[in-house]
């Protein structure tokens, strides 16, 4: 569990890191022909995904201790299962399928995560 909880510590912070980096050094190339308000928007999502990135760091040191990761990982699960839900419902919209299947596994996965902590983590 403990291999899988540092797979999932690394895909996370590519995922959203090199992500939040793009938003904010490139929104144009994200939305090309989007207004001033949906740049701002897309660019102040960048910065989110990169505070949600940095959470992986935040809580390295305490990677194995119970109450930590719980707090960790309830974070990172509630954040990826919200991205899943608004996912499916910009599908309606024109929205991408593959963001809807990133988040719901990386949700899923720490979800999991969360419920089986007590196999590697101490009080």
């Amino acid at each position: 569990m403990k291999k899988l909880l540092i797979v999932a510590f690394i895909a996370h912070v590519l995922l959203e890191g090199l992500v939040g980096a793009l938003l904010i050094i490139a929104p144009y190339k994200i939305t090309p022909h989007a207004d001033a308000a949906s740049l701002t928007f897309v660019i102040n999502y960048g910065f989110a995904a990169l505070a949600m990135a940095s959470v992986v760091f935040w809580g390295w040191s305490g990677r194995d201790n119970y109450r930590i990761m719980g707090a960790i990982l309830g974070i990172l699960a509630t954040f990826h299962t919200g991205l899943t839900i608004a996912s499916g419902m910009m599908l309606v919209e024109d929205g991408s399928p593959a963001v809807l299947v990133i988040h719901a596994v990386m949700a899923v996965l720490f979800w999991l995560l969360f419920a089986r902590r007590r196999q590697w983590c101490v009080d």
